[in-house]
């Protein structure tokens, strides 16, 4: 029974953080009540504040930013600090009007991905920074947060994280439950296994931090005006035209920080974008007297289990409790009809029942609270993606159109997200790597029916255990599936979510346990996915690949276009080869597989997870190149199944009557031909290293092809595998994946791309200067290949490796060999810790695993096979 005592809610919230005037719909039809200027006015706020300020309104600028949340304010000041002129800041109401003016100010190191840790990392120190350079007080608590494991799983998933954390630059450490005791006396400790601490968190008072850096952007040149919201938006010549009800300003670059308004700024240039506001709400007490005599501020608690966040807020607590999915709320409407007109600084009615279950467990935590009465209770929209990440970046197919939305924790991504983009904009590339939240990463396969239904998920399960190879199933399957999914899901196929689309990522048979059974452990697949390996090697497998992304360019000047986008040679005509993009710093922008079917007509495949990354990067560049080519995306139209293996040719020549001879078809070359009857463009490679061909078809045509392919080679011992199977075969053979060994945070040398860069190719290539550099001025890192022998434990990547007790490095991507029986991985270490021989120590799940440094790839690729067997017979 729920017995926090439930004291009268006052409008005035007294808190040292939380400047609040709180108020609530007249209706719950949606009628808002306006709040006045001088109630808008907090004990920190000042009427120049409050100025719209037109005096300095100019009808030209070089980026305008849409949005006066602490996002968009944070773009503005880094944009202006960086040397950016004439940026202008466009708020249609008061500077953080909408999320940010109630959003409860967390500020965490901690993030479960890799490189969203950057953003974190510098937003703490760009906090201290902030209110350093403006001499305001921010309100910046920083008694550090506490995470705390009430199960052996989670504690599990205390140590995962911790072996990802240690060669990144945050503090993190785990703590047992008497320091835990220590640091919060007034917790019940029963029941707790541990916590993971992060020393260096707290949290901010999110008005006063807006207004600090509004402040310092003006003193840096940038123009921020309140009051004006934009109308209308048209490309105009390759600028744009943002119309305003005080006049039209042209700029070369749009910024769409509008918050939950980002769907009108969107539907301005006729897109629809993958989110949607959730009723988040949070109560603080009034004072509590044992937590007015602690003698200093406790951590903020993160209870995973009980899914709330607890601090102490003056002389009381704060709680936020995330709902279950069943429970909580979304503003769905907001999406099909818009925000509510008005609405502003304005909330929820609160709806405490929902919170019941949560606070029951925070009583149960902080015994404390169970005589305490609610002061305050906020109950207002944020922002969420169907994956909980923001939308950062350009956007494809609108030049210069910029996207920083989609925040659910936008007060800790504020400074770091600012940077990153300003750094983006200035230097025209990315400073590190963060795919992740790539602004294109939704296609249209996105309906709003999915991302509802997966911000529903998120939120429910805001606090779920974070395993590898995570797999969640709201929303799915999308449109992206093929005619053969029914088919494999028949044959025992276990999904995974790839860009919309459904693979197999392994094939439970009879006497498998089937299911997605996650763990930090070896699970039900690992016996499968060896059986699936086997079968490759020594027979062959059929496995689909239709997430790939697929583009066909064309045009006259589609020859120039690719030389001067790629640091590798094109290949001739009706050949394959791997060609790299790189950024203007020499990083790996993007890894292409580039088949040419005639000087004038290219066939370009990337990963499914960069699709629109790459596409919009080609685009980008054959606008401001001015090249006669066409690019068609064809990744929805096209799809692909490979088959892999010594008896791959034994099987297709059941279906095709083309020559498929090492003579007539050899590695690397395409193919227009009929297999069953049905039209490929048949490639001859194999991402296994094996012998192989991917057959790229009419979506139409996949369910036909598959049961032909498995048909003709049933009688040989041929099935399906998944990409668990492909993951451990490619790592093998030494194949680099890019997002894992290459990327934004790596150079094509480190990488071990060396045969696929022509530093000295005629075309001057985008970072060809810059890989001259780094050629001449040597490297300081390399990849490395690792081998260990674990017990149950394997690499999955991003794990810290150790050697004399000090972290060296990191690994990128890392399985269970298959073939060789051990558990491999690929790492960045050190030159002089790359030789082969030398042990390192790579950190799994608080143990220290010896791992031995190889001199390349533990198993060759089958053509090395076949030609070192070739000579051996002759020298016999």
């Amino acid at each position: 029974m729920l017995r926090l005592c439930l004291g009268r809610i006052l409008k005035d919230c007294s808190s040292s953080s939380l400047h609040r005037y709180l108020i609530y719909p007249l209706s719950s039809q949606g009628t808002y009540r306006n709040i006045s200027n001088e109630a808008q006015l907090g004990p920190n706020k000042t009427n120049e504040d409050q100025t719209t300020s037109t005096k300095s309104w100019k009808d030209k600028a070089e980026t305008v930013v849409i949005g006066g949340g602490v996002v968009g304010v944070s773009i503005a000041y880094h944009l202006a600090r960086l040397g950016m002129k004439d940026v202008v800041l466009l708020e249609k109401s008061d500077l953080t009007a909408g999320s940010t003016w109630h959003a409860a100010g967390l500020a965490t190191l901690y993030h479960g991905g890799i490189n969203m840790k950057k953003i974190h990392y510098y937003s703490i120190g760009f906090f201290a920074q902030i209110e350093q350079e403006t001499k305001k007080e921010l309100g910046f608590h920083r008694p550090g947060s506490l995470r705390l494991a009430t199960t052996p799983l989670r504690m599990d998933e205390f140590r995962h994280q911790m072996q990802r954390q240690g060669w990144h630059e945050a503090p993190q450490k785990l703590v047992e439950p008497d320091e835990i005791a220590e640091m919060f006396p007034l917790l019940n400790t029963n029941g707790l296994l541990g916590g993971l601490f992060n020393p260096a968190d707290g949290h901010i008072d999110p008005y006063s931090l807006t207004m600090a850096m509004a402040g310092a952007a003006r003193k840096h040149g940038a123009n921020i005006i309140q009051g004006v919201p934009v109308t209308g938006l048209k490309l105009n010549n390759g600028r744009w035209d943002v119309e305003t009800p005080k006049g039209i300003i042209n700029t070369k670059c749009v910024i769409n920080a509008a918050g939950f308004w980002a769907h009108e700024i969107g539907r301005m240039v006729g897109v629809e974008f993958p989110f949607v506001p959730v009723h988040h709400q949070y109560l603080i007490t009034s004072t509590i007297p044992e937590v007015k005599e602690l003698k200093k501020e406790p951590p903020v608690l993160r209870h995973l289990e009980g899914s709330f966040y607890l601090r102490q807020e003056r002389d009381g607590l704060l709680i936020g409790p995330y709902e279950h999915q069943m429970k909580m709320r979304l503003c769905d409407d907001w999406v099909t009809n818009g925000v509510p007109h008005g609405f502003g600084r304005e909330l929820f009615e609160p709806d405490l029942d929902r919170l019941s279950d949560h606070l029951e467990v925070a009583m149960d935590l902080v015994p404390v609270l169970r005589t305490a009465n609610i002061q305050t209770t906020v109950a207002g929209p944020i922002m969420y993606t169907p994956d909980l990440l923001p939308v950062i970046g350009p956007y494809q197919g609108l030049p210069n159109f910029w996207m920083a939305a989609g925040f659910g924790y936008g007060i800790i991504h504020a400074g770091g997200v600012g940077r990153y983009i300003a750094d983006w904009m200035l230097d025209g590339e990315p400073p590190y790597d963060l795919i992740e939240t790539d602004s294109n990463r939704f296609g249209k396969w996105a309906t709003r029916n999915y991302v509802f239904a997966k911000a529903r998920e998120s939120y429910g399960m805001n606090n779920a255990i974070s395993y590898p190879k995570e797999e969640r199933w709201a929303g799915r399957p999308t449109a992206r599936t093929t005619t053969m999914y029914e088919k494999q899901l028949e044959r025992g196929a276990e999904m995974g979510f790839h860009a919309g689309w459904e693979q197999p990522a392994w094939f439970a048979l009879p006497g498998d346990e089937k299911g997605y059974k996650p763990s930090f452990r070896r699970t039900n697949w690992f016996e499968p996915v060896q059986r699936e390996c086997e079968m490759v090697m020594n027979k062959a497998g059929i496995v689909d690949v239709s997430p790939f992304g697929k583009f066909e360019i064309r045009g006259k000047d589609a020859l120039k276009f690719l030389d001067r986008l790629i640091a590798n040679n094109l290949p001739k005509v009706g050949t394959t080869n791997i060609s790299h993009m790189l950024s203007p710093s020499g990083k790996v922008y993007s890894e292409l597989t580039i088949t040419t079917l005639s000087p004038d007509h290219y066939f370009v495949i990337t990963g499914s997870g960069s699709e629109f990354h790459d596409l919009r990067w080609m685009e980008e560049h054959a606008r401001i190149w001015g090249y006669d080519v066409t690019l068609t995306n064809v990744t929805d139209d096209m799809v692909a199944v490979s088959i892999a293996g010594p008896l791959s040719r034994n099987v297709l020549a059941k279906l095709t009557k083309e020559d498929l001879s090492d003579e007539a078809f050899p590695f690397l070359h395409a193919r227009h031909f009929d297999v069953a009857g049905i039209p490929v463009r048949g490639l001859r490679i194999s991402y296994t290293g094996e012998l192989g061909w991917e057959l790229y078809h009419s979506r139409k045509d996949s369910l036909p092809l598959y049961e032909a392919m498995i048909d003709a080679g049933k009688d040989l011992g041929v099935g399906d595998f998944g990409t668990y199977a492909m993951n451990s075969l490619r790592l093998e053979k030494g194949f680099r994946m890019w997002g894992a060994e290459m990327n934004m945070d790596s150079n094509p040398y480190e990488a071990g791309l060396d045969f696929f860069i022509k530093p000295n190719k005629a075309s001057d290539f985008i970072g060809k200067a810059a890989i001259q550099e780094i050629k001449r001025k040597g490297l300081r890192r390399k990849l490395a290949y690792l081998a260990m022998d674990v017990e149950d434990v394997d690499p999955e990547g991003n794990e810290s490796v150790w050697s004399s007790g000090k972290i060296v490095g990191y690994t990128t991507s890392g399985a269970y060999g298959c073939t060789v029986k051990r558990s491999i991985a690929f790492a960045y270490l050190p030159l002089f810790l790359t030789h082969p021989g030398l042990t390192v120590q790579v950190e799994l799940l608080g143990k220290l695993q010896n791992a031995t440094v190889l001199k390349g790839p533990p198993v060759d690729v089958e053509s090395v096979r076949r030609r070192k067997k070739a000579k051996a017979r002759a020298s016999s």
